[in-house]
């Protein structure tokens, strides 16, 4: 990247081992497998019609997924291959209630920076941790071709 590009943004990497990989993708074609059941359900089993109009939604839903499985895969292969080592300095951090009842969330806003990493701010979003609070600083990973990042161990 040259500077005349202006600072990269960064983006929280989306990281998973095998099982997100295989089973997001196992997921999807079960997803793609059930699309023609509730058609033909309707039409030889006196299903009403109206449960068929949920196969586009399973189509749709399998390739979110799928998508979602194949990027995790990347980001995941990517940091491994090209991640360097950073130190990631919280600036802020937000606990928000996602008000759907399930863990209470944490929005931090970082300062990263390292060997061979120039220093960008990001905002990294994840599961509250009391551990989480300003001036607080936890190992980072990332590729400084674009800020790709994240604080999981790969």
């Amino acid at each position: 990247m040259t500077t005349d590009e202006g600072p990269a943004t960064a983006r929280q990497a989306t990281i998973g081992g095998a099982f997100a990989h295989v089973g997001g993708r196992a997921i999807a074609v079960v997803c793609w497998a059930s699309t023609p059941i509730l058609p033909a359900l309707a039409v030889f089993d006196g299903l009403h019609w109206a449960w068929s109009l949920f196969s586009p939604l399973m189509a749709l839903s399998g390739l979110v997924i799928w998508s979602d499985a194949v990027k995790t895969k990347q980001d995941t292969a990517r940091l491994r291959k090209s991640g360097l080592p950073a130190v990631a300095k919280i600036i802020t951090a937000e606990r928000v209630d996602p008000g759907d009842g399930s863990a209470d969330v944490s929005v931090l806003t970082l300062r990263i920076s390292g060997a061979g990493v120039p220093p960008f701010d990001a905002t990294y979003s994840c599961d509250h941790d009391e551990r989480f609070r300003a001036g607080a600083s936890f190992k980072a990973v990332v590729d400084p071709s674009d800020n790709l990042f994240t604080l999981r161990p790969l």
